[in-house]
């Protein structure tokens, strides 16, 4: 089965939403951000930053019903933040002290689950945590809340598609936006493994010699959990392992492999197993050999050994891998 995950999304603790104020029940696109000459009246909202944004934290968008926001990021020491951003305008600043209310609104995310045919999920409260209230200051025209998710609880997946549902519940003084007083972060964590690899290496198919390597390789290794990544081949695109047949690419059909790796951190890597199961449907499963290095490498480079078993092929092994993994950068 597909596991979720947010790919191509860049690593970076700087959330920039992208959200749209309004009075109205309904989203209006618009490259203006709030605070530069909307006719509307001062309303209290999440942060629009004028549409969708590349390259940045994330993406925004103004997605039916409310607005929404994907980004990625790894954990440093179990932890990582964001900040979430509200704002008071498009017609000047505070004119006082403004405390707001806000919490998690699992109702907006089921709406927003149903009017977009997704399946995102509320993740469990052991796992962020931020202020109840903040204050937009007299004089000012945002204030900022911080999110803290950390994985360090027994509860939190790596694979599970996680959107934070945030809603202004209450305002001390003002209008809150009826449509953009909600927004909905969607994040994937990303482990230590996780990122843009070019792989070089050789491979033997003894029961076809006709098949060779497509080194290099471009690939994601894309976080499976906490010590596991899967390979995702962009020469495909999409869950395999590249081949050539004669001077033409082809692939391993339902075969990717899984580089489990030691838990208590020491860089090795334990086991590699298939991704489409062990064996998948036409009979392939995946297998360490313990002869090659099998770990990750002081400059985040990895070195694997591993086979691709087949027996309705061929016994013991069909395919050996010999695989250096250089890092590139986040994916």
């Amino acid at each position: 089965m597909q596991k979720f995950k947010l790919k191509k999304y860049k690593s970076t603790f700087i959330i920039l939403t992208a959200l749209s104020i309004g009075v109205s029940s309904c989203l209006k696109d618009t490259s203006k951000p709030p605070l530069y000459g909307w006719d509307t009246p001062n309303v209290i909202s999440f942060q629009d930053n004028g549409g969708p944004s590349g390259g940045g934290a994330g993406y925004g968008s103004t997605t039916t019903p409310y607005p929404s926001y994907n980004y990625s990021f790894s954990l440093v020491n179990d932890t990582a933040g964001f900040n979430a951003i509200v704002i008071y305008g498009p017609k000047g600043p505070a004119p006082e002290d403004i405390t707001l209310n806000i919490a998690v609104d699992t109702a907006a995310l089921n709406t927003f689950n149903n009017s977009n045919s997704t399946g995102y999920v509320a993740p469990d409260n052991t796992i962020y945590t931020f202020p109840s209230s903040i204050v937009i200051k007299k004089g000012q025209s945002q204030a900022y809340m911080h999110v803290i998710v950390t994985d360090a609880t027994p509860s939190f997946d790596f694979n599970a598609s996680y959107a934070l549902p945030l809603t202004i519940t209450s305002a001390s003084t003002g209008t809150i936006s009826p449509n953009m007083g909600s927004e909905i972060i969607i994040f994937g964590v990303k482990n230590k493994y996780d990122g843009h690899y070019t792989v070089t290496g050789s491979m033997v198919d003894y029961s076809n010699p006709g098949l060779t390597g497509a080194y290099p390789m471009d690939v994601d290794l894309v976080t499976f959990g906490a010590n596991s990544v899967y390979m995702y081949d962009n020469a495909i695109p999409g869950t395999g392992h590249s081949i050539k047949s004669g001077l033409n690419t082809s692939y391993y059909g339902s075969f990717s492999p899984v580089f489990n790796f030691d838990p208590a951190g020491s860089g090795s890597i334990l086991s590699v197993v298939n991704y489409f199961g062990q064996p998948a449907s036409n009979g392939r499963s995946a297998e360490i050999d313990p002869s090659g290095a099998n770990k990750i490498n002081s400059d985040k480079s990895i070195d694997v050994n591993y086979w691709m078993d087949q027996p309705s092929v061929i016994t013991p092994h069909r395919t050996s891998f010999t695989e250096h993994f250089t890092y590139v950068g986040p994916r």
